[in-house]
């Protein structure tokens, strides 16, 4: 991801105090946490996501795999046999 490639985990941390900050200024404790479970929420359907996303890659590189043992396998079937 482009975006945070060029951030360090220290900055990237300060960067979500800073808007955590900022967003909660001027607000009720209600809303910030209703904001707050809101924004966890998101992230864990993000995470979710992405989870999925390599484990169907994960999959799909395994299957690859097999087939390319299989091939192999009876390439060094016929060269034997």
């Amino acid at each position: 991801m482009n975006l945070f490639d060029s951030i360090s985990p220290d900055e990237l941390t300060l960067l979500s105090s800073i808007i955590a900050i900022a967003i909660s200024k001027g607000k009720s404790p209600d809303d910030i946490n209703v904001l707050g479970n809101f924004i966890t929420n998101l992230g864990a359907s993000l995470l979710t996501i992405a989870a999925q996303e390599q484990y169907l890659n994960s999959k799909e590189e395994k299957r690859k795999q097999i087939i390319d043992l299989e091939n192999q396998i009876d390439n060094l079937k016929k060269e034997l046999g």
